[in-house]
C-alpha cells in the first residue's frame, strides 16, 4: 500500500523524500550529519536507496552567520568540497564526510551539529554553567587540558569553560569511566586514558562506517543516473526510427 505522506525534495539528494519516524532498532545513520537517527526524519522514496535525514538536518538554513567566524557567512555544503571527500571540523577537531557549514574563502568548516551547540551548558561534576569559547581560554601559551578526560585541548578548537573556577571541557561530553576500586589493578589516570581512547576509537569506527556507506550510495546513484541517461538516449533513437 502506497504511503499517504507527501513526497518532498531536498537539494542534497536526487530522489524525493518522505516523512519517517526512525526507531532505535533500525540503527539508521543520518546521511546529513553522520550521527545516529532516531525520531522525526525523512527517508528516500526509493526502497533500495537508503538515504535518510534528521528533520533538523532537512530544515538547516543555507547560510549561517556564526560568532566563531564573524568575517564571512558560512554556507551549508551537502558534501565536502575537498579532493579527500572529507573535512576536519574547526569546532571539535574531528573529521566529517557529510553536511558542513563552510567558508570557502578561509577553508573553515564546522559540523552541522557543532554549529548549533549552545553558548552555555551545565555539565555533571561542576556547579557553574560553562561558557562556549572558540579558542583556548589561555592566551599566554599555557596548555589547556580538559578537566573531564584530562586530554590536551588544541588552542584553535572550541571548548566549554568556567572562568571563575578555571574549569574547562571539550566541546562534546567526554566518555570517562569511574576510577577502579583499590586493588583493581590500575590508576584512575590510566582508566580515564583508556576510556578516552575507547571512545575515540568508537567514534572513528562509526565515522568510517558512515563514510563507506555514503561512498557506496554515491556509486549506486552515479550508476542509476548513467542507466537513466542511456535509457533516455535509447528512447530518442527509437522515436527517430518510427
Amino acid at each position: 500500500m502506497a504511503s499517504s505522506k507527501p513526497a518532498v525534495r531536498h537539494p542534497s539528494h536526487n530522489h524525493p523524500l518522505r516523512g519517517h519516524k526512525a526507531q532505535a532498532e533500525e540503527e539508521i545513520i543520518c546521511s546529513g550529519c553522520d550521527l545516529d537517527l532516531i525520531g522525526a526524519a525523512f527517508k528516500c522514496t526509493k526502497s533500495d536507496c537508503g538515504y535518510f535525514l534528521h528533520k533538523s538536518c532537512f530544515e538547516l538554513p543555507r547560510e549561517n552567520r556564526h560568532k566563531s567566524h564573524p568575517e564571512h557567512p558560512l554556507t551549508l555544503r551537502y558534501s565536502p568540497t575537498y579532493e579527500s571527500s572529507t573535512y576536519s571540523c574547526d569546532a571539535c577537531g574531528e573529521y566529517g564526510s557529510g553536511f558542513a557549514y563552510n567558508c570557502s574563502i578561509c577553508q573553515y568548516d564546522v559540523h552541522v551539529g557543532c554549529v548549533s551547540m549552545p553558548e552555555s551548558v551545565e555539565r555533571q561534576g561542576h556547579v557553574h554553567p560553562l561558557t562556549l569559547l572558540y579558542r583556548s581560554p589561555y592566551q599566554t601559551g599555557l596548555i589547556f587540558n580538559c578537566d573531564e578526560c584530562h586530554d590536551t585541548v588544541p588552542d584553535n578548537i572550541w571548548s566549554y569553560y568556567c572562568k571563575k573556577c578555571d574549569y574547562g571541557t571539550h566541546l562534546h561530553s567526554c566518555a570517562v569511566e569511574e576510577e577502579p576500586k583499590r586493588g583493581g589493578g590500575g590508576s584512575g589516570n590510566t582508566s580515564r586514558t583508556n576510556a578516552g581512547r575507547s571512545s575515540a576509537a568508537s567514534d572513528l569506527s562509526a565515522m568510517l562506517k558512515a563514510q563507506r556507506e555514503m561512498e557506496r550510495m554515491q556509486i549506486e546513484l552515479d550508476m542509476a543516473m548513467q542507466r537513466a541517461k542511456i535509457a533516455k538516449k535509447s528512447r530518442k533513437h527509437m522515436l527517430k526510427m518510427i
